[in-house]
């Protein structure tokens, strides 16, 4: 008989088998399910940021336009006059109609004020948009290009980064009833 702990009888180790590569396990599906809805609301969320934005969009590219009227002759009040309307039509997109749309002169001014912050609307070179409207004979010939270039770039700022959530209920465009 053979001794059983003759050299002899001795084999190299058995190594296990490797671990393939596929299929993974159950945690690293579950990890994969999870980046990919993860992923899939990020992008419905930047959707629905993006359409929600679409109006400042559009209105920063019309504000290009009339910003290229301003260069034509006798072409400073309609484009101011232009500005006014655009800055208009924007907010009726931004913000509920019953604030907005009856606000003018000053009202309309500490709105855009609120809506954005700086005060800028209020003073020079935003009170250019009410003497275009109510008093265009009053508008400055002369001398102007440089208020106009001022409020043009307050406009654009405004556009891109007023706060259409907020709530609008300042004393200094509150509505009368």
């Amino acid at each position: 008989m053979a001794d059983p702990a003759d050299l002899q009888n001795l084999h190299d180790i058995i190594e296990p088998a490797t671990v393939g590569f596929w299929p993974p396990a159950q945690g690293v599906w579950l990890v994969l399910a999870v980046v990919l809805v993860w992923v899939g609301v990020g992008r419905v969320l930047l959707w629905f940021r993006r359409r929600q934005n679409a109006y400042r969009r559009a209105g920063v590219q019309e504000l290009r336009n009339i910003r290229l009227r301003l260069n034509r002759p006798d072409g400073k009040i309609p484009a101011v006059q232009q500005l006014a309307e655009l800055l208009k039509r924007v907010a009726l997109t931004g913000f509920p109609r019953e604030k907005v749309a009856a606000l003018s002169g000053d009202s309309w001014l500490a709105f855009l004020d609120a809506t954005m912050g700086g005060g800028k609307f209020t003073s020079a070179p935003g009170n250019l948009l009410t003497t275009i409207t109510y008093r265009p004979s009053d508008f400055p010939q002369d001398g102007s290009d440089r208020q106009i270039d001022e409020l043009f770039n307050l406009a654009d700022r405004w556009i891109k980064q007023h706060r259409s959530a907020m709530p609008i209920e300042h004393p200094a465009f509150k509505l009368e009833q």
